[in-house]
């Protein structure tokens, strides 16, 4: 059984694959698990690779039978793109784009005796 990417759909694919971390970083929070984290990461990839195969159909109108071979393309590219390139710049953008708490102590936090 030959699997057979179409071009556009799998560049598309990869060019946006490189730029998913920065869409989970808006996405997730620092405080989160890192389970949650890897299960943020699949969820986003499988989007993208929904979106893109989406637009491929409304534009050609021909359906892609490989798509699965295109789930686990975007799922490693996103996380090579992590892994190798862009963890430092896409960790600041969760941070920067988390809410932060800050709790100040008041006299009314503890009531005297």
């Amino acid at each position: 059984m030959d699997i057979v990417l179409p071009t556009i759909p799998a560049g598309v694919l990869v060019l946006l694959g490189l730029l998913a971390p920065y869409v989970q970083a808006l996405i997730q929070r620092p405080t989160w698990s890192p389970t949650v984290k890897k299960v943020v990461a699949v969820a986003v990839a499988l989007v993208l690779t929904g979106i893109v195969l989406w637009f491929y159909y409304v534009y050609t109108g021909d359906t892609v039978p490989a798509w699965p071979a295109l789930a686990l393309l975007a799922i490693v590219v996103a996380q090579a793109s992590y892994a190798l390139f862009t963890k430092r710049t896409a960790t600041a953008v969760e941070n920067a784009t988390s809410r932060t708490l800050t709790v100040h102590e008041s006299p009314d936090t503890f009531p005297r005796r």
